[in-house]
């Protein structure tokens, strides 16, 4: 049975240039897109809705600060684009900002992870991992697993479990949407990466801020208080998940050569 997929790229200006360059690159490469509206975080606070909800405390214990308005807005642009398509029934999301160039291969790859049964694939990341070679996809990508999180929300590929277990957990709010994906063992969310990646972000041409608004709000004796027994908390999390899924990282490596073309990749 053919699956049912959708494309969005997240965009506050979908008539600039690389918008509209990306979406014809992605049809000459036999993937149809369309601009998911990004929300709009400059001019203050985007408004929630049905269950989303901000958790004030926890910002403040886990990074001393709640999100800033145009860090929600990037966060609720990617937590709505999945909603979106979950709730029309497709068996895969690709999501992709508007600062994202993609490789020659991009659609073959794309294509290639669809009938794998992974509930998250990240096609670039910024953060250089430790990782387990998995398998030969097409060319000379590889399917890898990595050991901690990859920093990132420029180009990602969800499967349906992978978007309900994401929509789930993402509805309470409490820091940027990278970090969400990167503490994937708090949700059980198996994410998997491409390498050599498929794109590459332009630095400083995305139209969707993260973090141009100050926060002002500072954390609490309390939130101070805590944050050391919290933060091991997450912690534990974290080797559990490793220890449960020990098989698929115990001959995780550096990769030995450079991954991607992405300036800030370290």
């Amino acid at each position: 049975m053919q699956k049912k997929c959708i494309c969005w790229v997240i965009s506050l200006n979908p008539t600039s240039e690389n918008s509209q360059k990306l979406l014809a690159d992605l049809q000459s490469q036999g993937v149809s897109a369309d601009i998911f509206p990004a929300i709009d975080g400059r001019v203050g606070m985007p408004a929630l809705e049905g269950d989303e909800q901000i958790l004030g405390n926890l910002a403040m214990v886990r990074h001393g600060k709640c999100l800033t308005a145009s860090e929600l807005g990037c966060y609720l642009s990617h937590l709505r684009a999945i909603k979106s398509a979950y709730r029309d029934g497709h068996d895969y999301v690709c999501v992709i900002e508007d600062d994202v160039v993609i490789e020659d291969r991009f659609g073959d790859v794309y294509r290639s992870v669809l009938d794998k049964g992974l509930d998250m694939v990240r096609l670039m990341s910024l953060r250089i991992r430790k990782r387990t070679v998995l398998e030969h996809l097409i060319g000379e990508h590889r399917l890898v697993r990595p050991e901690r999180g990859g920093l990132g929300t420029q180009a990602y590929v969800l499967n349906r479990a992978g978007m309900k277990k994401f929509i789930d957990y993402a509805q309470n709010i409490y820091e940027p949407v990278d970090k969400v994906f990167d503490h994937f063992f708090l949700f059980d969310l198996n994410v998997f990466a491409v390498e050599p990646h498929v794109a590459y972000e332009l630095v400083h041409e995305t139209s969707v801020a993260k973090s141009s608004n100050t926060a002002t709000e500072k954390p609490l004796l309390w939130h101070r208080v805590v944050f050391h027994p919290v933060k091991l908390w997450f912690s534990l999390r974290r080797h559990f998940y490793r220890f449960r899924h020990w098989q698929d990282f115990r001959d995780a490596v550096m990769p030995e050569h450079k991954v991607g073309r992405t300036e800030r990749a370290r």
